[in-house]
């Protein structure tokens, strides 16, 4: 299986000939929606869902119910998952996990839903969350930057989930002094980090 980086918290997985996205915004490239079998959307944010590129690709996209209540006008092609589900999407195996958008502020609350996705036992993505799944997975996709987020939990939930290398994402807020540095964060000689550039692959094993 193939990952490809896109900006932000875009990511593309490719196996056996089919292409699942997962989180194409509004900071999205537009090489991202070039093609796409299926797609999974982790919460409402502009950030992570771009309705009308989303709306123009004709292919079934998976969800929670905050996200499908703004996707309305693709009719039956919109799947709700919740926590604890899975289903599968375009030939991939797809676990949802977690319910809640991490919190910006107190005052604010739980800012709006979110669900994670276990794509294949193998990748897993939290959207804006530090929610860790219930299984060791092979690459755990890491926010590295956000108005939610804070370093300590992310170094928590890096070092908690049990994964065998860790990617950056959510990352479209940072120079590239700020990159850099998350390598001294979360590197580790058992489990790597790597901080891959919109267009950059790495293989699944």
């Amino acid at each position: 299986m193939k990952l490809t980086k896109f900006a932000h918290a875009c990511v593309r997985l490719e196996k056996d000939g089919k292409t699942l996205l997962v989180d194409p915004g509004s900071f999205s490239e537009d090489a991202a929606f070039e093609r796409a079998d299926a797609i999974l959307v982790t919460h409402e944010h502009q950030d992570h869902l771009d309705v009308d590129r989303v709306a123009a690709l004709d292919v079934p996209v998976y969800t929670n119910a905050g996200v499908a209540a703004q996707l309305t006008a693709l009719g039956d092609r919109v799947h709700v998952v919740a926590d604890g589900q899975s289903f599968e999407a375009a030939g991939f195996a797809v676990s949802a996990y977690g319910k809640d958008h991490a919190v910006i502020l107190p005052e604010w609350g739980v800012p709006c839903e979110n669900v994670g996705f276990l794509i294949e036992d193998a990748v897993y993505h939290p959207g804006d969350s530090f929610t860790r799944p219930d299984r060791a997975v092979h690459t755990n996709l890491v926010p590295i930057s956000g108005p939610w987020f804070a370093l300590p939990p992310a170094v928590e939930y890096a070092r908690t989930v049990r994964s065998s290398q860790l990617v950056g994402i959510h990352d479209g807020l940072l120079s590239p002094v700020g990159l850099s540095m998350f390598a001294r964060f979360l590197n580790s000689d058992d489990r790597p980090y790597h901080g891959l550039t919109p267009g950059e692959s790495v293989e699944i094993n």
